[in-house]
């Protein structure tokens, strides 16, 4: 039988180039998918340098520092500044723990320095100026909360649900690390509370302050040198049923804590001495804490001691 080599040799020729050409079709795909997956590993690579990169701004950020600036409009003007770069990077990392303490920290003190401090001070001057002071704190207090309770309900999906109706998860707990951010967030909504006495949706939000207390009060009792013991004296005065006897506890607690801080005599005169009408208490705290803040040049001090001052001036007002 003689073979046709001319046909065979075609069919091993066609055949050649069929198995040919599906070898290089597999290698265009292979390499297609190749390029993709290169491609998408280059995005991811970049997607995760740029989160790292905007995790390490925060870092950098959120670092609290204690100003030995005494020019208080000039920290007022770099204070400002500083607040909005963190709150815009804070919208791109909104579960970075730090920077939103830091940021919730940095509108309450700005408010409390800035702004309802100078309310108080010029109140019986310019009412109508105190009152303006006070309503732009409120929305500033409110941002504040808002912050730190937007990253809170990240960190912790039932907080919601403990705040709302505490009794079906007794066992909720915070970390120890987040103390700070659940401290000024709580802060800053007892302070939007306390100056909003006419709007009864903002106040009825006091339940769920004093549960964030307390929930800060059980991850670290002694945070900020007593700040958060006297935070919470101020609210057992705050609160319906609160008792004088354990809003002085609490006070007592701040000052044996306070380190080098004059803040928890302050407090507790401008609150427990007040509540309770007690003139001789209130005076001893106030000289006590201007005696102490005295050789102390940081900012929260020295604003603090202008505060006892105004405060001893304004005695016969209070009593």
């Amino acid at each position: 039988m003689k073979l046709n080599w001319h046909c065979l040799k075609c069919q091993i020729k066609t055949h050649d180039v069929s198995k040919g050409a599906m070898l290089i079709k597999q290698i265009l795909y292979f390499a297609k998918r190749l390029i993709t997956g290169i491609f998408l590993f280059s995005l991811l690579s970049a997607c995760s340098v740029q989160n790292l990169l905007l995790r390490n701004a925060g870092d950098i950020l959120s670092k609290e520092t204690n100003a030995s600036d005494e020019d208080l409009e000039l920290l007022m003007h770099a204070s400002a500044y500083h607040l909005k770069l963190s709150e815009s990077l804070l919208q791109e990392i909104p579960d970075h723990a730090k920077l939103a303490e830091s940021v919730a920290r940095g509108y309450t003190q700005y408010t409390f320095v800035f702004l309802m401090d100078e309310a108080d001070r010029i109140e019986s001057d310019n009412l109508q100026k105190a009152i303006q002071l006070r309503t732009r704190a409120a929305k500033i207090l409110m941002r504040a909360k808002s912050n730190g309770l937007k990253t809170l309900n990240l960190l912790y999906p039932q907080l919601g649900a403990h705040l709302n109706n505490p009794s079906k998860s007794l066992a909720f707990k915070i970390k120890t690390e987040d103390t700070g951010l659940v401290y000024w967030t709580m802060t800053a909504w007892a302070g939007g509370i306390s100056l909003s006495k006419d709007s009864p949706d903002v106040v009825a939000d006091l339940p769920q302050v004093l549960r964030l207390a307390e929930l800060a009060w059980q991850a670290e009792p002694e945070y900020d040198q007593g700040s958060l013991a006297s935070m919470m004296g101020t609210l057992e005065l705050a609160k319906p049923g609160g008792q004088n006897v354990n809003a002085e506890k609490y006070f007592d607690l701040a000052i044996e804590w306070r380190g080098s801080q004059i803040s928890p005599l302050i407090s507790k005169a401008e609150n427990w001495a007040v509540a309770t009408q007690n003139r001789t208490a209130f005076e001893q705290l106030l000289k006590q804490a201007i005696d102490s803040g005295n050789n102390k040049s940081d900012l929260i001090n020295t604003v603090m001691i202008r505060r006892a001052r105004w405060l001893l001036d304004s005695t016969d007002n209070l009593f």
